[in-house]
């Protein structure tokens, strides 16, 4: 086992359904990173028009982020709490231009995603920092138990989820844990899939590339609607999604 979560820290994720800060990436690797990603940005016209290939299986289309998802540290923490055979399965990017209302809300992404079963582990990368003054992720413990709360789409303009999917019920301030990260540290979430989170991106005057997203989940996975295909990562294998 590569040992990057203390037992406590294995425990306590499967217990909330989140761990973090997990520091995974150098200062320079940090830096870097956003350089490059920056620069494919611009090298693809800007951000609305990046986003159409940064939003689902990012990291088929940018090589910086196809490395971030092979990371040895990143993938570490992941087979702590998923194990050894792991399937990247998504990965997109959420950005904030300076000033910009974005936000992301209160969901559950076992609602929409469609895997079965759905325990997966996302890697929630970041590559600038996240703090409570900027918008942290915040999650609710424990919400990974159980049944899934009812959601709408509410298409909202701001909303950085495709359909602006959103729980449709109130969520009790004081049961949610902040989760802010430095530009160097992942959080590794959604035990089961249903782990309740959201990210309220408040306004500075700089850029925001937080977080990558990456999904993963062991290959045995199906989608329930649809065919769907992931890349192995560990053991390095070929593999598709859809096969029998």
């Amino acid at each position: 086992m590569p040992g990057m979560l203390t037992i406590e820290a294995a425990a306590r994720f499967h217990e909330t359904g989140y761990a973090a800060p997990i520091r995974v990436l150098s200062a320079a690797e940090a830096a870097s990173h956003r350089a490059r990603l920056e620069a494919f940005i611009r090298d693809h016209g800007g951000s609305a028009a990046a986003m159409g290939l940064l939003r689902t299986k990012a990291h088929l289309n940018c090589a910086s982020l196809a490395e971030l998802t092979r990371h040895p540290r990143i993938l570490d923490a992941v087979e702590d709490v998923l194990g050894p055979d792991i399937l990247c399965w998504a990965s997109g990017v959420f950005l904030k231009e300076p000033r910009d209302p974005a936000y992301v809300s209160w969901h559950q992404d076992a609602m929409y995603w469609g895997l079965d079963p759905a325990d997966v582990v996302t890697a929630w990368v970041a590559l600038t920092d996240s703090t409570v003054e900027n918008g942290a992720m915040q999650v609710l413990p424990g919400t990974h138990r159980g049944a899934l709360f009812p959601h709408a789409d509410t298409y909202a303009r701001a909303n950085l989820l495709s359909r602006g999917q959103e729980i449709a019920v109130d969520i009790d301030p004081a049961r949610r844990d902040l989760a802010p990260a430095s530009r160097r540290d992942v959080a590794a979430s959604c035990q089961a899939g249903a782990r309740l989170g959201r990210q309220r991106l408040r306004r500075p005057a700089h850029r925001l590339r937080h977080p990558l997203r990456g999904t993963a989940c062991p290959p045995d996975r199906r989608r329930q609607r649809q065919r769907d295909f992931g890349t192995r990562h560990r053991p390095l294998r070929n593999f598709a999604a859809d096969t029998p």
